[in-house]
């Protein structure tokens, strides 16, 4: 097997997994995570990101509570639309993080006063911190799944990020972008169906 069918045999085994062993993960194999995250692009190589990785249980508990919370509140809010139960079934799946060892909160620095002058509502996209953030989580996980262990990407639970960003000692200049609870694996579920190429690719020649 060559290095570009291993990649593709990664990235087709990599899953989106939310139930966890209880076993911890050293600090040794949680640092090589962040250190693969820090190998992806980033806009300008500015490397804005910046990788919180949470393995207290107590801190762990309330940011889970915080999400149940702030996610009750939009479900009453919606419930005299018709939208409460399934709300109630997407949201079940956004605090799960006493179930995974560590969870990392992956954030970007706040795009600048400057760049929102100069490039006005395209100033976050230009800026490109969210996109390489994004990238770097994308190492993580994959790394996450080299190392046999398993992952899940959240950002329902961004609905309470100013409270995870608390809970998490962020300061006011970090933007949260996603969740990634990290774990050694409970179940190992089934590859979801993926969409065909002739649905997602267009070719302009």
């Amino acid at each position: 097997m060559n290095s570009a069918d291993g990649l593709l045999g990664l990235l087709r085994a990599r899953r989106s997994v939310r139930r966890f062993k209880p076993d911890q993960v050293d600090r040794a194999v949680l640092e090589r995570l962040v250190e693969a995250a820090a190998w992806a692009p980033s806009a300008g190589n500015r490397q804005d990101w910046l990788f919180t990785v949470v393995t207290s249980a107590q801190v762990r508990a309330r940011m889970a509570e915080a999400v149940r919370e702030r996610w009750r509140e939009i479900i009453e809010a919606n419930r005299s639309q018709g939208y409460a139960e399934g709300l109630e079934s997407y949201a079940a799946a956004y605090a799960m993080f006493p179930e995974a060892p560590a969870v990392a909160v992956v954030s970007v620095r706040v795009t600048s006063l400057v760049q929102k002058r100069m490039f006005g509502t395209e100033a976050g996209a230009t800026a490109g911190g969210v996109a390489s953030a994004a990238m770097a989580a994308q190492n993580l996980m994959l790394a996450a799944c080299a190392q046999g262990l398993a992952s899940c990407c959240m950002t329902g639970a961004l609905v309470a990020g100013p409270k995870i960003a608390e809970l998490a000692g962020l300061g006011r200049k970090q933007e949260i972008v996603c969740l990634v609870a990290l774990g050694w694996p409970a179940e190992v579920p089934p590859a979801p169906p993926r969409k065909p190429l002739e649905e997602i690719a267009r070719f302009v020649e």
